[in-house]
């Protein structure tokens, strides 16, 4: 059984924990090893989400389990009527349980209820398609707009989904 509940400052170490760990996971077989050992580094993620949860205008969700062991998160930010998620990331091995689709549906709800979003956009890399299908699963269409990094000859191409809410 796992549940969600909106992140607080006392996340911090575990948000920043899951993000590096599933980041690395996630992106193995995606990106470049330089590239991910030059992007993804424990100590700069805990100060970054040290800063980014108590910004006003910032939303993050936690899945938790019955033990209170935090398994994934996923944030949001607001600009305008327009809401972009950031992250969502899970623990490799908690992955494929439906624990995704509830932080979601939190952020979702969040989103449209709380904030008065009118559009909920991500950026997600291209060749990452079991994120691209599972952000259809909710109803996230592409837009055609992209970013294209080249790394060390590698082109790295995130491509923008969207949702209307």
């Amino acid at each position: 059984m796992f549940f969600t509940r909106k992140a607080n400052q006392t996340d911090v170490s575990d948000i920043a924990n899951i993000h590096f760990e599933s980041w690395n996971a996630t992106y193995s077989e995606l990106l470049p090893k330089m590239y991910r050992d030059k992007e993804n580094n424990l100590s700069q993620k805990m100060e970054m989400w040290g800063k980014v949860l108590p910004s006003s205008g910032v939303n993050t969700w936690i899945a938790y389990d019955a033990d209170n062991t935090t398994v994934g998160f996923i944030s949001y930010f607001k600009k305008d009527s327009k809401c972009e998620i950031t992250t969502l990331y899970l623990l490799p091995q908690y992955q494929n349980l439906g624990i995704g689709t509830k932080l979601m549906n939190a952020a979702l709800i969040d989103a449209f209820q709380c904030n008065s979003c009118s559009s909920l956009s991500l950026w997600v890399l291209q060749t990452n398609l079991s994120a691209i299908n599972f952000y259809e699963k909710f109803g996230f269409e592409s837009d055609g707009q992209c970013h294209e990094e080249l790394y060390e000859g590698t082109k790295i191409t995130d491509v923008r989904m969207i949702k209307l809410l």
